[in-house]
């Protein structure tokens, strides 16, 4: 399940050895994950930056151009981020709560050019999801970038939604997957031309994870 407002948890102590050894191999990484990944004052909505690994912000960053279209699955603050970088992002929303806090920053911020759609889904018990109107959202156009993420439980429906989402990102274009390490069935079963895994710490993230970006 996507975590919008990440807290700290005593049971997330397991995770302390695996980012000290990550954090040798890249002291790069280090400021940054003390200063936003550790502190639980931020939120990725608070700070309009995507809830990825360093390496895959950066990656899409340099990616994206002002002339691109943007669809996500979720939004957050990837979207603002996003906002800020293309000609306009299109987000699919399973919580009214959600997607008012969402269009309410990006009011704040002065970002005109999202439209977050409010599809109801009960995640809880995800039977017929492929038939729902959430899974459904894509489709009437094509985009130059599609992120894979929102909400998930107990059945894995990412990878439902990548491969739909292949059916509509253009040539050219690239899917994003956040927490991919635990989708290995999209790596072996992808259209891509190549993809570059980026795994390591990120913005509000006390674990290392890894997100995917798949280019065609």
């Amino acid at each position: 399940m996507k975590m919008r407002h990440p807290t700290t948890r005593w049971q997330d102590a397991w995770r302390v050895p695996r980012v000290a050894f990550y954090l040798l191999g890249r002291p790069s990484d280090l400021v940054p994950y003390l200063r936003y990944g550790l502190s639980s004052k931020h939120t990725p909505l608070k700070l309009g930056m995507p809830w990825w690994s360093f390496g895959a912000v950066k990656a899409v960053g340099d990616f994206v151009t002002e002339s691109m279209d943007a669809f996500e699955f979720g939004s957050g603050g990837s979207t603002l981020f996003l906002a800020r970088r293309v000609k306009a992002v299109t987000c699919v929303e399973d919580s009214d709560q959600w997607a008012m806090a969402v269009e309410t920053k990006a009011c704040e911020t002065g970002l005109n050019n999202i439209r977050i759609v409010t599809e109801h889904f009960d995640f809880a018990s995800d039977a017929a999801f492929a038939e729902s109107s959430y899974f459904n959202a894509l489709g009437g156009q094509k985009f130059d970038l599609i992120v894979v993420d929102g909400q998930e439980w107990s059945t894995k429906v990412r990878p439902l939604c990548f491969w739909r989402a292949e059916e509509f990102v253009k040539p050219g274009g690239a899917i994003v997957v956040d927490d991919s390490w635990r989708y290995p069935e999209i790596e072996e079963k992808n259209k891509a031309i190549r993809f570059e895994k980026h795994k390591g710490v990120g913005y509000c993230r006390r674990g290392v994870t890894s997100t995917s970006v798949f280019f065609y």
